[in-house]
């Protein structure tokens, strides 16, 4: 994707299996690496679903247009990862501008959007009066009541990222699309068609058993599209379930000096069965109940608490 051959790749796995925390440690590290990299995310709902038109993707040119706050408040985003994105801003609003007016008063709230804009910098940069322009002719008469394809609309999201890309490489992240709603699977698929020459990575996440599976014996929307991704761009799934789980222990265990033998890693094991959610709370309660505790020299040994048959 950074010499420009834009790619789509899944990370797939059930549900606390670790997709997630591997795709923010990624997002992590490639930060660290690459200084000009841009990482934006957005998340499919359960609860709103199909009733949440484009949500992954109004959450990503929100990131994109320096909505930060929330994301930083609550531990989702790094201050340096914000500060990237806040970053970002004025090349976000001149690509908007330039090729995606009609995504304002859609998937962008122009009155939040112009207050970020204008947070950003006291003056009046030429990108800040453009967009003050635009949102003036936007409110004018003739303008108001103008229908808008949904192809426009996806053929201005897809240039506005390209535009960005020219810039500087971006990943978006899209979590849990197994709930996604059909126009953000019709976006993605339009964006992701579009991604030759562009240096840009999108990641999705999805739960493997929730889309091949579909109670009303319909297809689910995603799968003809990762069936077609597949097919441009070949092998492009990691299967997190398909991970070692007694390496996983053993290396979550040994992320803090220890000295926990054989036995309690095997019986950690067959306890949870190497599921990375379970084992990860589990082993946090261990410590926080006594059942694991510190000894002189700050390593970890077995309390005198533990009862496996109790847990």
């Amino acid at each position: 994707a950074l010499a420009g051959h834009g790619r789509v790749v899944f990370i797939t796995g059930e549900a606390g299996s670790g997709k997630t925390s591997l795709i923010q440690e990624f997002s992590r590290r490639t930060q660290a690496a690459y200084a000009e990299l841009c990482v934006a995310s957005g998340n499919c709902n359960a609860y709103t679903g199909i009733g949440d038109p484009y949500l992954p993707f109004r959450e990503i040119l929100e990131l994109l247009t320096g909505k930060i706050e929330a994301g930083l408040a609550a531990g989702a985003i790094t201050r340096e990862h914000a500060l990237r994105l806040w970053n970002t801003l004025p090349e976000a609003v001149q690509a908007l501008t330039e090729a995606g007016p009609d995504l304002i008063d859609t998937l962008l709230l122009r009155e939040a959007l112009l207050e970020r804009a204008t947070t950003y910098t006291s003056a009046k940069p030429g990108w800040l009066t453009h967009l003050m322009e635009l949102l003036d002719r936007k409110q004018a008469p003739e303008m108001i009541g103008t229908g808008l394809q949904q192809i426009d609309l996806f053929e201005q999201y897809t240039t506005v990222l390209q535009i960005l890309a020219s810039q500087r490489p971006i990943i978006l992240v899209l979590d849990d699309l197994q709930w996604a709603d059909l126009g953000s699977v019709s976006l993605l698929f339009h964006l992701g068609r579009r991604l030759a020459g562009n240096r840009i990575l999108i990641l999705g996440a999805y739960r493997p058993e929730e889309v091949t599976v579909v109670k009303t014996g319909t297809r689910h929307a995603i799968e003809p599209v990762i069936n077609e991704f597949r097919r441009l761009y070949g092998d492009l799934e990691v299967n997190v379930d398909c991970s070692e789980n007694r390496e996983f222990v053993d290396a979550l265990i040994n992320s803090e000096p220890n000295h926990l033998g054989p036995s309690f890693r095997k019986m950690l094991l067959q306890q949870t069965g190497g599921h990375p959610l379970f084992t990860v709370e589990l082993l946090r309660g261990m410590q926080e109940r006594g059942d694991l505790a510190k000894d002189a020299n700050q390593y970890w040994i077995e309390g005198a608490s533990l009862d496996w048959d109790t847990l």
